[in-house]
């Protein structure tokens, strides 16, 4: 029996700070910029189909939800939580940038 997808939906602010990275990046290297949104896509296409194989993310500041997390494009990370057929992004983070090890 084939799984039934679930609906992804991104919170504005992380797909804010996602969208000027990208800008920076197309500064700098627009392959690179390109490479990045397609790994991304990809990430997105994957929390559609399986976002409870994801390993769960425990922030530094507890809150009453269960986060997991995607890894795509080598060092970002996808923050999210799967209610019912849904899973709601909250962040989208550069780990170069955090010293949030705060990972299960």
């Amino acid at each position: 029996m084939e799984s039934e997808k679930k609906l992804v939906f991104v919170d504005p602010a992380a797909d804010e700070r996602l969208v000027k990275h990208l800008e920076f990046l197309a500064r700098v290297s627009e392959r690179a910029a390109v490479q990045l949104y397609n790994a991304y896509e990809k990430a997105l296409g994957f929390l559609e189909e399986s976002p409870e194989s994801c390993p769960l993310y425990v922030p530094a500041t507890p809150i009453d939800a269960q986060l997991r997390y995607k890894l795509f494009d080598e060092r970002y990370r996808i923050v999210f939580e799967i209610v019912g057929n849904a899973v709601f992004i909250y962040d989208i983070q550069d780990c170069r940038q955090s010293s949030d090890k705060n990972i299960v």
